[in-house]
């Protein structure tokens, strides 16, 4: 699959589909493909955090289910280098070209101009030579989930709806901090940032709209998350295209679309279809683990049903929309073929003939390497030492280059150092640097570490008294086994009930007098 970003494929067949041409000028092997993250939900209750009641009343467990699968990486890179997004913007500078190129036709409607008419915002592109086009409506089939709930973007600093974040998320501390927020809240905004709006570098800190996509996670209130996700695939690709992101984000939802658009099922036929071409990967897993990591919990209690990541095709719905127009088997085997002559990729003989309805399965996560490295001369981790080499160390430093690992690069060498390396290594890490304007002495040490020890110790106290009073309230209340969302939700019911029935308490004295 590498191979075909080396090559423009700009071919056409004989059916008159051209093969669509690059819109992104990054290198194939620059794309970062990100993988949405899957969820243990059991794992997560197992280790004190039940997010059942959210997720359920946003109608995403069979999001979450999808979550959990194979992403085909190579496909989705091939489908990425070729994209682009036609919305209004793109219609209208259609309809710029087409009036640049016959003056005459200003004033006339798309249909005179001889366009299309247009509907909705597509994302267009290929894969395989194929011509694929996804709308809002392909995503929420493969999402599971209905094109309904809030969607607000682009909304100004001063929106009224910040408040009320403040109120849900921050408990009405403007200056309360996202790492200090309740633990539900943080599961939510790891929720969002891994397994819906994948961050491509920059501040860690959710955007204006994306603090009212977590308020309206908090509160209960349904999000639109197809059309969310739409969006943020088009904003992404416009990014690729400027060169200025080289991140594909939901690289699973992408791959899902692929098998339920029956692409996958094509390339079968095409004899397209091994881990090689593939490039099968997943996403990490969300469990309680990450509970852990988070620093929620101190100790994560694994489970013998804690979920796995899985790598199996999801079974072929048969309701999912078209992805393509062609459907004539011959008409797309040359298509395949005149992009595979132009990319010079090379088709899988070897494939075994898979039946459509048998899902997609590999033994490991990890691809097998590519054929000839060995005859490249690289090194794999594991070296196999003459006994004679190693009792002379002269010879070993001689026969493994020694190199630095750059940042992001797996370790390919193994790197052996001789013993004189080994203590100085030894020594320059034994040995104390101080400042010769400062010297710490043993009182100094002592006292800072008391006042460090204080610190911790009020912090923690300031917290147990917190949730002792809280807890005690809420118990003289009745509602210490509630959330504090629904403690102000049932106190709000409560207040409408009371002169609900003082109104009809009332009216009834005015009928009988």
């Amino acid at each position: 699959m590498a191979s075909s970003s080396s090559k423009q494929a700009s071919g056409s067949s004989s059916s008159g589909l051209q093969i669509k041409p690059k819109t992104m000028a990054i290198p194939f092997e620059s794309f970062e493909v990100q993988m949405e993250s899957p969820v243990d939900f059991a794992s997560l209750n197992r280790n004190g955090m039940d997010m059942d009641a959210l997720m359920a009343a946003h109608e995403m467990f069979p999001y979450f289910d999808m979550l959990n699968g194979p992403t085909y990486v190579n496909l989705v890179k091939d489908f990425w280098v070729r994209a682009e997004v036609y919305d209004l913007e793109a219609a209208k500078a259609e309809e710029l070209e087409a009036i640049t190129r016959e003056p005459s036709l200003k004033g006339k409607t798309r249909k005179e101009m001889g366009l299309e008419p247009f509907r909705q915002t597509e994302i267009r592109s290929a894969v395989m030579g194929i011509p694929i086009t996804i709308i809002e409506e392909v995503i929420a089939k493969a999402c599971r989930v209905a094109s309904t709930g809030r969607f607000l973007w682009n909304v100004s600093r001063n929106h009224p709806l910040l408040d009320s974040f403040k109120g849900v998320v921050l408990k009405g501390n403007s200056s309360t901090k996202l790492v200090d927020i309740d633990g539900q809240h943080m599961m939510l905004l790891k929720f969002m940032t891994e397994c819906f709006f994948q961050k491509g570098g920059g501040s860690d800190q959710p955007s204006v709209d994306h603090k009212l996509v977590l308020y309206f996670l908090a509160a209960f209130e349904k999000i639109n998350l197809p059309k969310y996700l739409m969006h943020h695939l088009c904003w992404a690709v416009k990014e690729g295209i400027r060169g200025k992101r080289k991140q594909i984000p939901c690289g699973r939802l992408l791959s899902e679309i692929f098998t339920q658009g029956k692409l996958l099922k094509t390339l079968r036929r095409n004899n397209l279809v091994s881990d090689k071409t593939l490039r099968i990967r997943t996403g990490k897993m969300i469990n309680g683990k990450t509970l852990q990591n988070m620093k929620i919990i101190k100790k994560f209690s694994p489970n013998e049903k804690d979920l796995k990541e899985s790598t199996a095709q999801t079974e072929l719905m048969k309701d999912f929309p078209p992805i393509y127009q062609e459907r004539n088997p011959e008409v797309l085997a040359k298509l395949i073929a005149d992009f595979v002559k132009e990319s010079g990729i090379i088709l899988d003989d070897e494939t075994p003939d898979i039946p459509d309805d048998v899902p997609l399965r590999v033994r490991g996560k990890r691809a097998k390497p590519d054929d000839g490295s060995e005859a490249a001369g690289v090194q794999t981790k594991r070296i196999r030492k003459d006994r004679s080499e190693s009792s002379n160390p002269d010879s070993i430093s001689a026969s493994v280059p020694k190199r630095k690992r750059g940042k992001g690069e797996s370790s390919t060498t193994e790197v052996v150092e001789t013993e004189e390396e080994k203590a100085k290594k030894k020594k320059a890490f034994e040995e104390k640097y101080e400042s010769p304007m400062f010297i710490m002495t043993l009182a100094m040490a002592k006292m800072a570490q008391e006042y460090a020890d204080k610190m911790i110790a009020d912090k923690k106290q300031q917290k147990l008294d917190y949730f002792a009073a809280r807890d005690a309230k809420l118990k003289e209340l009745g509602l210490d086994k509630c959330d504090e969302y629904f403690v102000q939700k049932i106190a709000e019911v409560r207040q409408i009930a009371g002169t609900v029935e003082q109104q009809a308490v009332e009216e009834a004295e005015e009928m009988m007098s």
